[in-house]
């Protein structure tokens, strides 16, 4: 893989990250989504280099991020956006109970990226093991595996 394809999908990795971190659940949905599947449909042509780039630099990362960002996010608040407003009242978006609040989509966030890296790390696990890193992303894997468990949240 030629250096500037490296650097390529680094920035790519790296713009993703950020983006899994917006505010906005629809962008962290996107980004998530998006990371997957290149990193599912281009993995097998990626040097070892971009795979520990994309797993120390992203995707670990990320499971912090995300894990702390949930725990900040509040539960009480509604989140439903104006749309207008109708006879002088405001109209909002309709959510659905399960997504009202900033927490519970936070919650949803952590687990389509729990869904994502376990995927990520079964397609590629021979790949992931033969990395000279592979025990510590191994064991970084198992704790965020090992906190989504114990974490009192109904997702």
């Amino acid at each position: 893989e030629p250096v500037e394809s490296h650097e390529l999908w680094c920035a790519i990795a790296r713009q993703l990250r950020r983006l899994a971190a917006d505010e906005r659940t629809e962008v962290r949905t996107c980004s998530l989504h998006t990371l997957t599947s290149i990193l599912t449909s281009h993995g097998a042509q990626l040097s070892g280099s971009t795979w520990d780039y994309a797993l120390f630099r992203a995707l670990l990362p990320m499971m912090r991020e995300v894990c702390e960002a949930a725990a900040a996010a509040c539960a009480t608040q509604q989140v439903a956006k104006p749309l207008g407003k109708e006879g002088g009242v405001p109209v909002l978006m309709l959510l659905h109970h399960s997504r009202d609040t900033a927490s519970k989509q936070w919650d949803e966030t952590w687990v389509l990226l729990l869904h994502s890296s376990t995927r990520l790390f079964r397609a590629f696990l021979p790949t992931l093991m033969a990395r000279p890193r592979f025990s510590k992303a191994w064991a970084r894997l198992l704790a965020f595996c090992r906190t989504s468990l114990l974490a009192a949240r109904r997702s």
